[in-house]
């Protein structure tokens, strides 16, 4: 941030978000949106939550169930939203849900019937699709976008290549009034997962399984919460585990302080090396189905759930409401220390909430198709990785740990019907203030 103000303010603000469930856990009267319903999912019945078990290894590795989202009507709809409410669109992920053993799928959600192939930027008046403006008003960020964010880098891994995303995050940029980011002012740098400029992966031609349009969100959504933040897009040979956690090292050694990971899968046996890395903050999304996944679960990663984000006439202007049904408690990974979640014998997740619901969703350019709304909780995993890069190095050095010891964070798991919060002493602290 550049001063001492400025840099409590952004702590201020990630402890806020990682309240911002809690509230909504205890009865909140807000709708739901359906979740999307992939081409995998199309056939299956309702599914069931898997017991987790414990681990041989629990301390490396990821966890989570088979369980997927209750499958809903993607084309059923609402009357138009009262306040503090949101509409139920039709919506349907990006990538193929779920991925296949040992690879992961990406979290972007598409809203189809709003409008894709819009020929022009969204109007940006406080309604959804979100621009950038809307995202910084929302979250108390217009001065921090201004001034903040100048010399920190911002990390995103994502799978296969996406040879538009230069051209497209400049036509974003350009729309929002955010200043340039290119590959030319050493703004924006594309790489492979070994980290080199050369030999970039081709695209996925599977429409069905597309990373491009996670790809475009997370850039989009970096450049709206920290516009003077550089990023760099690292793009890995598939979305195998393996090649996802290669991509960390990769954004780790070319200098990021922040990595951005919106996507999951399938808990497994497999190194967490990739996630553990010494004085960055590693950002992962919690998906929208229940249960817990990795990388979301490795102690050493913020997982960041899922809010509605709705205009209002009073207080800050904007309430949040939890969406979606991630979270959970690990099978693989022990309780660190510092967490005091009460329902989970294992880590718990999500650590902190921003904005997910397609139905609030955020306005991101993607070629071919040209402006569209996108939801997801891979929106929220950019905003606090942004988040982090704005905020001082002490926070990032243990971000999952920081969380949970300065505010009382929402976690809002609802394992075995319970929020996780104990009334007593709140989230977090012995005393449930905070700590800030």
């Amino acid at each position: 941030m550049g001063n001492a103000g400025g840099g409590r303010s952004i702590l201020k603000l990630i402890a806020l978000l990682a309240t911002v469930s809690l509230a909504s856990c205890a009865g909140s009267s807000l709708e739901q949106t359906p979740l999307p319903v992939s081409s995998a999912q199309a056939t299956m019945q309702a599914p069931q939550s898997a017991p987790g078990g414990a681990a041989s290894e629990p301390s490396n590795d990821d966890s989570t169930d088979d369980a997927q989202a209750p499958i809903s009507n993607p084309r059923e709809r609402t009357a138009a939203p009262a306040e503090g409410s949101a509409a139920k669109p039709a919506v349907r992920y990006a990538c193929a849900q779920p991925a296949a053993a040992g690879r992961r799928e990406c979290d972007a959600i598409l809203r189809p019937d709003a409008g894709a192939s819009r020929a022009s930027a969204p109007a940006c008046n406080r309604t959804a699709p979100y621009c950038a403006s809307d995202l910084q008003t929302a979250y108390d960020l217009t001065q921090a976008a201004k001034s903040g964010g100048k010399g920190a880098t911002v990390a995103v891994v994502d799978a296969y290549g996406y040879p538009e995303a230069a051209g497209d995050l400049a036509v974003y940029r350009k729309n929002m009034g955010l200043p340039a980011c290119g590959v030319s002012n050493g703004c924006l740098r594309i790489v492979n997962q070994s980290g080199r400029a050369n030999g970039l992966p081709k695209f996925n031609a599977d429409s069905n399984d597309d990373w491009r349009a996670e790809a475009a969100l997370d850039l989009d959504m970096i450049s709206a919460t920290c516009p003077n933040c550089k990023i760099i897009l690292v793009q890995t040979n598939s979305n195998k585990s393996s090649d996802l956690s290669i991509g960390n090292n990769a954004a780790a050694a070319l200098g990021a302080l922040t990595i951005v990971n919106s996507y999951g899968g399938k808990e497994e046996n497999a190194s967490a090396a990739g996630y553990r890395q010494s004085a960055r903050a590693v950002i992962a999304s919690a998906g929208a189905g229940p249960g817990s996944r990795g990388p979301c679960a490795y102690a050493a990663v913020v997982c960041v759930g899922g809010t509605s984000l709705l205009p209002t006439s009073s207080g800050r202007g904007w309430i949040e409401r939890a969406w979606g049904n991630g979270g959970g408690c690990s099978a693989l990974v022990t309780k660190p220390k510092w967490q005091h979640a009460k329902s989970c014998k294992t880590r718990a997740v999500v650590d902190i909430s921003a904005v997910a619901d397609p139905a609030t969703g955020v306005a991101v350019y993607q070629s071919p198709a040209g402006w569209q709304e996108m939801g997801g909780t891979g929106i929220g995993t950019a905003i606090v990785a942004a988040l982090f890069a704005l905020g001082p190095a002490s926070a990032r050095a243990n971000a999952p740990l920081w969380i949970w010891r300065h505010g009382p964070t929402s976690a809002y798991h609802h394992v075995a019907g319970s929020s996780g919060y104990d009334a007593a002493t709140g989230w977090g602290t012995p005393n449930g203030t905070g700590g800030f």
